[in-house]
């Protein structure tokens, strides 16, 4: 169970992420293929809600108590939850952490080339552009997944001792 609200909580939290990504981007309507439509419409009136300063302490509220609440049952649940359940979400949860970082990240730059002018506005464009780039983005995960691998290797060896495994061979 504990697994599955993990899981469930991440990929809402993900989802709405891309929605407003994919929200924004459509009510931009530059792209040719959609010109003026009814969904160009309707997204900007949901832009429009949605990053309205009026609206936006309530919607700030509504996803920050919503990872409250998403917190709060995952602990409820931990405490019921078998020992190696909760070794299987702490690396789940290392994993997504990373990915959250890695899309915080994304987001900052992209708001940086929303809101900057200047060169300061073409270098943002530009390293969103790179970071999101699909071959690039996976290999920097997978990078970044090695490199924490080899790191946690080297401070297991250092905790744990080596591996190695005397042998008595007794002289006769």
């Amino acid at each position: 169970m504990l697994r599955i609200t993990f899981i469930a909580g991440y990929a809402i939290l993900l989802l709405g992420l891309i929605a407003v990504v994919a929200l924004k981007v459509i009510a931009l309507g530059q792209n040719a293929s959609w010109g003026e439509s009814p969904l160009v419409d309707y997204s900007r009136s949901l832009d429009a809600f949605l990053f309205d300063p009026a609206h936006r302490t309530a919607i700030y509220a509504s996803i920050l108590g919503f990872i409250v609440i998403w917190i709060a049952l995952l602990r409820l649940i931990a405490k019921k939850s078998p020992a190696w359940e909760k070794t299987w979400v702490k690396t789940l949860m290392v994993g997504c952490s990373i990915m959250m970082a890695f899309f915080f990240i994304l987001g900052t730059v992209g708001l940086i080339a929303h809101h900057a002018t200047g060169i300061v506005q073409e270098v943002a464009a530009k390293i969103g552009g790179l970071m999101s780039t699909p071959v690039i983005m996976e290999m920097s995960f997978f990078f970044i997944g090695l490199i924490l691998l080899c790191c946690y290797n080297i401070y297991r060896r250092k905790a744990d001792g080596d591996d190695f495994v005397e042998m008595e061979i007794k002289d006769e």
